[in-house]
């Protein structure tokens, strides 16, 4: 194995099995650690199961790149356990990184804000069957490309409440209002296209829309107007998923 400053070019073992180039940083994070295992490295290990090691071995919280957000990172802390991180980049001689917000409170980023994060909640794959197949070959920019846009984006809501909120068990009430909006707009889409198109589509949205009230309650939208102080234009259209809430309730950890 070999260790060694990024910068070092000499006094290296060439024949090492393992590398791992290191630098030192600035700001909330001591280094940054790339790791290689040579191809007689076998099985090489999946990068988060390295991460864990890691983390474990070196009592500290290790962060690693999360889907193509850049200033995301995936935390992964000595005692095994996740949560995602927001990162700044610092740029000059004070190069390194701070982390400005976590999802859970950690004691390695005492002066991070601790929220939940849209943007991972949308970033996490989902499967969408359905919309998948649904008026294959569309052009994107068309009302048949609309509607599959506006499936997907249902049936990715049926979905994350299926596999209960993934990756932070966590799901904004603005989101899920967001998504009831992209319903109301799915429903005048639909309606705007071909008769066999539309034949094709509303046999698709039948389907979810019977997915949705399994994994729904009708409380009248109460809980939903109570997280929005007030409620969304949306009720207004007295549509029937308004009224429905998840069962269990995704946004109640919302700080």
């Amino acid at each position: 194995m070999d260790v060694s400053l990024e910068s070092e070019m000499e006094n290296r073992k060439g024949d090492a099995s393992v590398t791992c180039d290191y630098e030192y940083l600035s700001g909330d994070l001591a280094c940054n650690l790339s790791v290689y295992g040579a191809k007689e490295v076998v099985p090489q290990p999946p990068e988060e199961e390295l991460t864990r090691a890691l983390a474990r071995g070196l009592d500290t919280v290790v962060l690693i790149s999360w889907g193509t957000m850049p200033s995301i990172r995936k935390v992964v802390t000595p005692q095994g356990g996740t949560t995602f991180a927001r990162v700044e980049f610092l740029e000059g001689e004070g190069e390194g990184c701070l982390v400005t917000a976590t999802e859970t409170a950690l004691a390695a980023f005492p002066r991070a804000v601790v929220e939940k994060f849209p943007e991972v909640v949308r970033g996490f794959p989902v499967a969408t069957p359905l919309a998948d197949g649904l008026l294959a070959g569309a052009d994107r920019n068309s009302p048949a490309g609309d509607v599959r846009d506006l499936v997907w984006a249902w049936e990715a809501l049926i979905s994350r409440m299926a596999a209960g909120w993934p990756p932070s068990d966590w799901y904004g009430a603005a989101m899920y209002g967001e998504d009831l909006g992209n319903r109301d707009r799915l429903a005048a889409a639909v309606e705007a296209l071909p008769a066999d198109e539309r034949a094709q589509a509303e046999a698709v949205v039948e389907s979810l829309d019977a997915a949705f009230r399994e994994g729904t309650a009708d409380d009248g939208g109460r809980a939903l107007a109570a997280a929005l102080e007030g409620g969304s234009e949306g009720f207004a259209s007295g549509s029937w998923y308004w009224r429905r809430r998840p069962v269990a309730l995704p946004w109640e950890t919302e700080e």
